[in-house]
């Protein structure tokens, strides 16, 4: 974990050239707005690596808590440390793991991502797991779609030129589909992560984390 601390330090300030949407804007508009004991949009519509549209209800396993995580796949800042991040926590616990304990999923809040652009996130990253029987999905969605699923949970996010100004965190969902706990960051703490693993797979609803730490936000500065 300290060698991704050392190298997120290192982009943020070497991207801190790109131009970006104006200040007030990302105040407003831009972080999260938590909806803990909400449920998130299962009957919104995505699209798999197989370019098939299904409810994003009926991708999930609900035998299985969820880890849902909100990137999008040419994103050349934060949305990479965000899931080598993701990736780095799963694969710190070897007891629980994803597709065989709970649901990992990533969805793009970007139209312009497909399954092609799925199907490449996908291997990329299941060929990091540690098992075969092991799996970490990814899919895409339309506008409409995009927007149903970022409201439910709270996510708020921008266009910023060809990229998005956006939080970074990871979402847990109980077996319904209930909100029970946000992480921040990109980089997470394995005992934080299990807890909150084993809270959503109790469907307990854990405490609000959000407020007194510091986000992290993904834009740059002119």
């Amino acid at each position: 974990m300290k060698s991704l601390f050392v190298v997120f330090l290192f982009m943020l300030f070497i991207t801190t050239s790109y131009s970006v949407t104006d200040e007030s804007i990302i105040r407003n508009n831009v972080g999260w707005v938590e909806k803990l004991g909400d449920k998130i949009d299962f009957d919104a519509n995505v699209i798999n690596l197989n370019n098939e549209t299904k409810r994003l209800g009926d991708f999930i396993d609900p035998n299985k808590p969820t880890v849902f995580v909100l990137s999008y796949y040419s994103c050349p800042k934060m949305c990479t440390f965000l899931l080598d991040g993701t990736l780095e926590v799963v694969n710190s616990n070897d007891k629980i793991r994803p597709g065989r304990d709970y649901n990992l999923i990533t969805l793009s809040f970007d139209t312009k991502d497909n399954y092609i652009t799925s199907s490449a996130k996908e291997t990329r990253y299941n060929k990091k797991l540690n098992s075969k029987d092991e799996e970490w999905t990814f899919y895409s969605a339309d506008t409409k779609n995009i927007e149903l699923i970022t409201n439910s949970v709270g996510f708020k996010f921008v266009p910023d030129g060809d990229e998005f100004a956006h939080p970074a965190g990871i979402i847990f969902l109980t077996k319904e589909g209930k909100i029970s706990r946000y992480l921040s960051g990109v980089l997470f703490d394995p005992k934080d992560f299990k807890l909150a693993l084993l809270e959503a797979s109790d469907g307990v609803i854990g405490e609000s984390t959000l407020k007194d730490k510091v986000l992290l936000y993904c834009y740059g500065f002119d």
